[in-house]
């Protein structure tokens, strides 16, 4: 097996992904039953090595980056996220690097198999998510790692990563998505992934909403989990954001796991929200630190050193084009995460200048909110270049410029591809500009795909 540094094998990825989807019963249905026999039935890989699992509703991504970026300094490491920019091979890193396609395959082969041979599973097959979670634990088993962080996919309570018995779950901040299967206030979507909280273990939630918090401590009560406010114990401090990087000193109010000050602190994560981000993933580290010796060897030197190689794609990525305008991919799919980007984009520089984003390019799923959203993009008072994507959730493009219209957004254009979007952007764009795309994680892919691999 030799692990790839990059993505490859394209169309045998979408290959396998089109087998599973044909195997899986379709949409997402909720609950663990399924799940649980199938992953009994494979010898319970998901409790063959120690767990850190991650939920929230906005930055569960990037953490879990940061975190296993932090812990490959020491362990051998497993990171399950989802979904996928570009190729569905990006789910699953081992010790940073991407899995070959025969790997996949063969572990694909004995999870078909064994939903074949078994009359229950065969009868009401597993979900898409369900299917991939299970080939997932497989791998990571079988890879002889050391730590494995599971980003949930959705939830908590019913998600197929709550399968795990993990050392500990990480909360990040929540907000209202998924409303038809999570609930319709912000307290029913809480409360399903305060639900992961398990038994003995260590539940740590960010902290950012008091009321939120009031619940979490409610949730690890019943469950008997050991509850912890990350943005109590810790926060980022001399916050400096460039098109490079994001600069921050980690400042603790008591010593924990050895350290309550760490300075000189950089990601390539950009933006204020991600020295948040690797702020919280730290003070769970340092945590956990405290209580088992297999993380003894994380000290400020090797949070220091590790940090700065985190890669997550994606998410205020920047992409130089020749001779012209730059492009910034971001995946900000709802009304917190749209907040984010554009609090970060005025907050970056380049150059010593602040930048300047001369054009947006917009794609938004049907099922999101999309009235919030547009009302935070408004601010970065740049014109608006709508597109669709090839999805049936994709909002279609003449739609959503009306909808930016009706917000006060101006409007360059609409287009029914992205890409043709973005060429239209960058045309009218000055060389010292940037233009944006956002609105979905499925528009960051699709561009990234062409700007990087085509």
């Amino acid at each position: 097996m030799t692990p790839q540094t990059d993505l490859g094998d394209f169309d045998e990825f979408e290959s396998l992904q089109d087998e599973i989807t044909g195997f899986s019963s379709l949409g997402i249905r909720p609950g663990l039953r399924r799940i649980s026999r199938l992953l009994s039935l494979l010898g319970d890989p998901q409790n063959q090595v120690p767990a850190i699992q991650i939920l929230g509703t906005n930055g569960k991504g990037s953490t879990a980056a940061t975190m296993e970026t932090l812990l490959r300094f020491g362990l051998r490491t497993s990171l399950y996220t989802s979904p996928h920019l570009v190729s569905l091979q990006e789910r699953l890193r081992v010790d940073g690097r991407y899995l070959p396609i025969d790997v996949w395959r063969s572990a694909w082969r004995r999870v078909m198999d064994t939903v074949a041979r078994d009359a229950e599973l065969d009868a009401d097959k597993p979900s898409f998510f369900e299917h991939f979670t299970a080939v997932c634990m497989l791998m990571t088993h079988e890879a002889e790692a050391d730590i494995a962080i599971l980003e949930a996919g959705m939830g908590g309570r019913c998600d197929a990563t709550s399968t795990c018995a993990p050392m500990a779950v990480m909360i990040n901040p929540i907000g209202i998505d998924h409303m038809q299967y999570l609930g319709s206030t912000i307290e029913e979507i809480a409360g399903e992934k305060f639900a992961a909280a398990k038994a003995g273990a260590d539940a740590f939630y960010a902290g950012d909403d008091s009321a939120l918090t009031r619940l979490f401590h409610e949730y690890c009560e019943r469950a008997g989990a050991r509850p912890h406010i990350l943005d109590s114990m810790a926060r980022p401090i001399d916050i400096k954001c460039t098109l490079d990087k994001t600069c921050f000193s980690y400042a603790a109010v008591r010593e924990i796991g050895g350290a309550r000050e760490i300075a000189g602190l950089q990601t390539p994560l950009l933006g204020p929200h991600q020295a948040s981000n690797a702020t919280r993933a730290i003070t769970v580290l340092l945590s956990m630190k405290e209580k088992y010796d297999m993380f003894s060897f994380i000290s400020p030197d090797s949070i220091r050193e590790s940090l700065k190689h985190t890669d997550w794609p994606g998410r205020l990525e920047v992409f130089p084009t020749a001779g012209g305008p730059s492009v910034i991919l971001d995946g900000a799919h709802n009304e917190h995460a749209m907040r984010a980007l554009v609090s970060s984009i005025n907050s970056l520089t380049g150059g010593g200048e602040k930048i300047k984003i001369a054009a947006t390019v917009l794609a938004i799923m049907s099922d999101k909110g999309i009235p919030p959203m547009l009302d935070a993009l408004s601010a970065l008072k740049c014109p608006v270049y709508c597109a669709e994507l090839p999805m049936e959730r994709a909002t279609r493009a003449e739609e959503l410029a009306d909808m930016c219209h009706k917000a006060g957004i101006g409007i360059a254009g609409f287009f029914p591809d992205p890409y043709e979007a973005l060429k239209a952007a960058l045309y009218e764009a000055e060389q010292d500009e940037l233009v944006l795309c956002c609105g979905s994680l499925y528009l960051a892919g699709h561009i990234r795909r062409i700007l990087k691999y085509n």
